[in-house]
């Protein structure tokens, strides 16, 4: 359960939802030859529709939307300032390098530390 005032029941199923329709919007970037992601249309589609169509709080629904915005732009992939998801002494949760294809990405994650 996830959850900062009231507890809200998303499960797998929500997380493939989600998935597809963010692969469906950047695959569809990249065919298009489009210079620049929807990331206004996906953090309204993820954070408001899917996800934020349970939140009931308002306190909770302010929070949903700061993690869209902190998520969810082209800063992810700012050559010049890096973005870690997680920084600290010991470990860093950044994005990778761009990659061949998808087998590297899911090595890069299969090597992240434990915290």
């Amino acid at each position: 359960k996830l959850g900062w005032n009231v507890p809200y029941d998303f499960n797998e199923s929500d997380f493939r939802v989600c998935y597809a329709l963010l692969n469906t919007y950047l695959t569809k970037q990249i065919e298009n030859n489009d210079e620049q992601i929807p990331w206004a249309t996906l953090r309204y589609l993820v954070g408001e529709v899917h996800y934020g169509g349970r939140v009931t709080d308002s306190y909770d629904r302010r929070i949903l939307t700061t993690y869209m915005e902190e998520y969810f732009g082209d800063f992810l992939f700012d050559d010049s300032q890096p973005f870690f998801f997680y920084k600290d002494p010991k470990v860093q949760y950044g994005t990778p390098e761009a990659a061949a294809n998808r087998d590297d990405y899911a090595a890069f994650i299969d090597k992240l530390p434990l915290l």
